[in-house]
């Protein structure tokens, strides 16, 4: 074996890797990063993503309201609104640009970055493309996950988009096919259709999403509104004629449909990006799909190797993967911190907007938990009622004899930022519901909402 390169922690993955890295060269220690994408640091939040599609989708917002301006005693010329595609393509990738460059920057004068694939070859030593060798004190796997594409006869074959190629458009399609029913396919989705693109998504399941089923069945129905829907249906074979694409759709019930459309988008899911590792060489263990085991503190069968964000396919947010990334490199400098996602929110940016933080009510029943359930709709609030009384409500499960915040949902808008006042109660000392029923709430607002729903379940 030739010279290898020692630092104190070796990162793989230049997205959530970022976390322990930082917190590492804060730290002072000697970090080296490797990242076989130079212009694509900050992962899958940066470049293909959080924040570019939160982008598509704040236009679509801005054109959704100029279509309601009249519900609320604004009279506009609605054939005069045009929506230029490319222009807000063109934003999206240039404030991608620019948010890559940034990190990039940080990365080459705060660390050692080797730009480059890499592998196992013992234990705690990576080579990488170049024959360079590397290893650390302590190492991090956070190379995350890509889209998984489903072993549909004629998928490969079509051209398909999935999250990571759709930002590369210039222009619209006129009809758009969604393989899908899940945070991506419904968020861009919900994008296209806005802007006036003809979509259809084929789901295998009655409702979209794995949410509160109250938050489900809601959300559905005012999805429907917008996209036709194929539910409970799989997609059983992909053609294509010219530039049109033709989906076989097989129902639950075994009834047969199809489908044709200008584009396809596969948002069927996610796989780990462990397979070109030879994780076997260190002793990290891997379940059938690859995704990368560890323990309550985030460390592999490696005393020294931990794993972080969705490489180890829990919850793929990336304010999930921050906080995994700093736990972990606390406990690899010594500390005994066990994760925890009791009060770990998340949220769908769609229309409607769901917020969601602990257990769903099936949850609850599922572990016989003694629980009080609360609703309260965005039209029975005075702030509500001034923004046009949209459908939605906020949904609170309380533990009976202990006042313990269970679980929350909301659906409707800003249900994003709203729900963050109970994520702040459910992390504190207590837990409990009196946290947010005994505080003073702003008229009128619609945090009046939160309030409201606590109030109910004294």
């Amino acid at each position: 074996m030739g010279e290898v390169r020692r630092f104190d922690v070796v990162v793989l993955g230049g997205g959530s890797g970022l976390t322990a890295a930082y917190h590492a060269t804060n730290a002072g220690k000697s970090v080296a990063l490797v990242e076989a994408q130079p212009n694509a640091l900050g992962g899958t939040c940066v470049n293909r993503g959080c924040i570019p599609t939160k982008g598509l989708i704040r236009s679509a917002e801005v054109l959704r309201t100029i279509r309601d301006a009249a519900k609320f005693g604004i009279d506009l010329d609605q054939s005069s609104v045009r929506v230029d595609f490319g222009a807000i393509m063109n934003t999206i990738r240039r404030r991608r640009a620019d948010s890559a460059a940034s990190v990039k920057s940080w990365v080459d004068e705060a660390m050692t970055p080797f730009y480059a694939r890499a592998r196992f070859v013992s234990e705690k030593v990576l080579e990488l493309e170049d024959g360079t060798r590397v290893t650390g004190d302590k190492l991090f796997v956070a190379t995350g996950a890509r889209p998984a594409v489903p072993d549909i006869p004629g998928l490969r074959q079509a051209p398909y988009w999935t999250n990571e190629t759709v930002l590369e458009l210039s222009e619209q399609p006129e009809s758009l096919a969604v393989l899908g029913g899940g945070y991506i396919g419904c968020e861009l989705g919900q994008f296209f259709a806005t802007l006036g693109t003809r979509v259809t998504m084929v789901d295998r399941h009655q409702c979209l999403l794995r949410e509160d089923d109250d938050v489900r069945a809601l959300f559905t129905r005012e999805f429907a509104k917008h996209v036709e829907l194929f539910r409970d249906a799989d997609v059983t074979e992909v053609g294509q004629t010219g530039s049109e694409l033709s989906l076989a759709v097989k129902r639950a019930d075994g009834s047969a449909d199809a489908l044709t459309a200008d584009a396809l988008l596969v948002a069927t899911g996610r796989e780990p990006n462990t397979d070109e590792l030879d994780l076997g060489r260190t002793g990290v263990e891997t379940d059938e799909h690859g995704w990368v085991r560890v323990d309550a503190r985030l460390r592999t069968a490696h005393p020294d190797i931990y794993a972080y964000g969705d490489v180890i396919g829990q919850a793929m947010f990336k304010h999930t993967s921050s906080y995994e990334g700093e736990l972990a490199y606390n406990n690899s400098q010594g500390a005994a911190l066990e994760v925890s996602y009791w009060a770990n929110p998340h949220a769908i940016f769609s229309n409607p907007q769901i917020g969601s933080v602990g257990l769903t009510e099936r949850e609850c029943r599922q572990r016989n938990l003694a629980y009080t359930c609360c609703k309260k709709q965005y039209e029975e609030l005075a702030k509500g009622k001034i923004i046009g009384s949209p459908p939605g409500f906020a949904k609170l499960l309380v533990e009976r004899g202990t006042d313990r915040i269970l679980g929350f949902h909301i659906v409707g808008p800003d249900a994003a930022e709203l729900v963050h006042e109970v994520v702040v109660a459910m992390s504190a000392a207590s837990g409990t519901a009196d946290l947010i029923r005994n505080a003073v709430h702003i008229h009128p607002t619609l945090s009046e909402l939160v309030h409201q729903v606590f109030a109910t379940a004294e």
